[in-house]
């Protein structure tokens, strides 16, 4: 064994300096639709509360026999906070597993009440078309950005688990060598 000419301290190897000179993998793309994206969304439901109690409203009750939009606004306000949060705290903590759910939120139900609301729903008309194809566009910007990032995230995320593991094994290599067991490959 060969010993270094220059002074090493206990504990540190100089290879995994390098380790930690990692690229930032998070979407700023992604990240901006998520920061202006709420907005866009108060302006939706305000449009779909006042849509719906000018075409429903009758004296003192809502009749609304449209139980399927009922049932997909009540999953997209459940889901939405959540997609929300998981999509920024993925992206901006490069956290995998939490984008990933974010992504499976934005096909279902976000999805399915854009698409519902598109084409499903009673009484359309230009206004709620128009709205519903923004909505829409929105979404699908959300989704493309987000299965990109994961994509990115996981190649990047690979190659460093890989790389660390390699200048781990390696250290591991030397100290057996050092220590006189195994064999040089």
């Amino acid at each position: 064994m060969t010993l270094p000419l220059h002074p090493v301290q206990t504990g540190f190897d100089p290879r995994l300096r390098n380790l930690a000179d990692r690229k930032i993998v998070s979407n700023v793309f992604l990240q901006q639709l998520l920061f202006y994206r709420p907005y866009f969304d108060i302006g939706w439901l305000l449009f779909w509360a006042v849509f719906i109690f000018q075409n429903y409203w009758e004296g003192l009750k809502l009749k609304d026999n449209d139980i399927v939009r009922t049932i997909f606004f009540l999953f997209w306000f459940i889901t939405e906070p959540i997609r929300y949060y998981a999509g920024m705290y993925g992206n901006l903590q490069e956290n995998l597993p939490w984008l990933i759910m974010f992504t499976l939120l934005c096909v279902f139900p976000q999805m399915g009440t854009h698409l519902y609301l598109l084409m499903g729903t009673f009484r359309r008309n230009a206004r709620t078309k128009a709205i519903q194809y923004v909505a829409l566009g929105l979404q699908l910007l959300d989704l493309a950005a987000g299965v990109y990032t994961v994509f990115s995230m996981y190649r990047k995320q690979k190659r460093q688990f890989y790389l660390f593991e390699y200048v781990l094994n390696q250290r591991a290599r030397e100290r057996r060598m050092a220590a006189g067991i195994g064999s040089q490959r």
